[in-house]
């Protein structure tokens, strides 16, 4: 298969392709066709088979086992990785789980509450930990399983391996989620191509609140601003309007 391996990347740099997967009910409407147009040189998005139905959770506080997802979500040969979406509790309370060297599931459990009310979409919650499995598999050619090692901090820096053990980190890099220094150190020392790195950080620029929320934000932020502002803009519209009303009675005198 092509994307059986992925040997030498200092070579050149091609995206890496991942696998998503739908597993049971999500709950949350999640577009996955803005998923799969998103441009990248670091990652490529398609959308493989779904599994309609799941088995009851094996753990104990009614969370799913890796285990248990081990034998629902399998790897697809034509991608790098897969990674399953699910809406179940993970184990050990995670929010996403790297299973073997080539699966990993993401849970919208919980966190979707908290995308929303941060006013985020599912969509870039999806891409801000995709940008991050892939950067973990450029720089060991595999996922690394959860419990086997990790590239986590406990600092909270708006990088893209905050450790986010209070689920609600997570909000601190989702808009332009970066690599910290240190870990921009680190993805620099492996056999990653040499624009990887310049690549990633223009790409997880593109990740942000929508115009909209960030206007909103703004005028919260600086709202005597806003108001001058305003009654500045009113104004001169006002202004605006009665010159061009004035030229236009010139034209068409039967307007005054």
């Amino acid at each position: 298969a092509p994307y059986a391996s992925f040997i030498s990347p200092s070579r050149y740099m091609r995206p890496i392709k991942i696998s998503l997967v739908s597993l049971g009910n999500l709950k949350y409407p999640l577009n996955v066709s803005e998923l799969e147009a998103w441009q990248s040189d670091v990652l490529s998005i398609q959308h493989g088979a779904s599994v309609g139905h799941l088995p009851d959770s094996d753990g104990g506080s009614w969370e799913y086992t890796d285990d248990q997802l081990l034998k629902v979500l399998a790897a697809d040969d034509t991608s790098d990785f897969t990674v399953g979406l699910i809406n179940v509790p993970l184990e050990d309370n995670y929010y996403m789980r790297r299973l073997t060297d080539k699966v990993a599931v993401l849970s919208l459990n919980e966190m979707a509450e908290i995308i929303h009310y941060s006013e985020f979409t599912l969509e870039q919650y999806v891409l801000r930990n995709l940008y991050e499995l892939a950067v973990l598999f450029a720089a060991n050619g595999k996922l690394i399983p959860s419990d086997y090692a990790t590239w986590a901090h406990d600092k909270v820096r708006g990088c893209l391996f905050d450790m986010n053990s209070s689920k609600s980190d997570i909000v601190f890099s989702l808009h332009r989620p970066k690599l910290c220094s240190a870990c921009k150190t680190r993805v620099s020392s492996k056999q990653v191509p040499a624009d990887f790195v310049p690549t990633l950080e223009r790409e997880l620029l593109r990740i942000q609140k929508t115009l909209f929320v960030r206007m909103i934000e703004w005028v919260k932020l600086h709202p005597i601003f806003a108001l001058i502002i305003t009654a500045t803009s009113g104004v001169l519209l006002n202004l605006i309007a009665s010159i061009i009303f004035e030229k236009a009675k010139r034209v068409l005198p039967w307007l005054g």
